[in-house]
């Protein structure tokens, strides 16, 4: 919810974009496999995770899908949290990794996190990022990872 519009995922892949005034069905967004996992809305873009472990980048004045943040460096499960900037998508997902991604091109730019238990089932549960630091919910479904709090520190010390 941005104050205008609402955005909602369904269990039958669609995302749907509401006007809040009126109530009406602006757009719905269609493109993902499986259930929706996570939403962000900053003006007109909205970036959507989901459990086919894939994300897109969507122009929600448009309806259209302006990228899907796929390729070989995907994230090989489920999409489990997400948040972009003016520039930057970062990613968490089932498979143990947070990737980082460019918003305007969704090219593929690095692993931030990868866990050793990766695939094997370490999971990254949550991130969240301001401009100089990622925090990450690690842990495992199987006892893999030890469920623990991950800082990674971006900020460069000048003096």
């Amino acid at each position: 919810f941005d104050g205008t519009h609402i955005v909602s995922g369904s269990l039958d892949t669609s995302i749907r974009v509401w006007d809040v005034e009126s109530g009406n069905c602006l757009h719905t967004l269609m493109g993902h496999q499986s259930l929706t996992s996570g939403m962000e809305l900053r003006d007109n873009i909205l970036v959507s995770g989901n459990a086919d472990s894939t994300v897109k980048i969507w122009d929600i004045k448009t309806g259209q899908c302006l990228q899907t943040l796929q390729g070989p460096s995907k994230h090989q499960s489920a999409v489990t949290c997400l948040q972009f900037s003016s520039k930057f998508v970062v990613t968490s997902s089932d498979d143990g990794t947070v990737k980082l991604w460019d918003l305007r091109t969704g090219e593929f730019l690095r692993n931030l996190v990868a866990l050793e238990s990766g695939g094997s089932g370490g999971v990254v549960w949550r991130i969240r990022a301001s401009s100089t630091k990622l925090v990450c919910a690690v842990g495992s479904r199987n006892g893999t990872e030890e469920t623990k709090l991950l800082v990674l520190d971006f900020e460069v010390d000048l003096k």
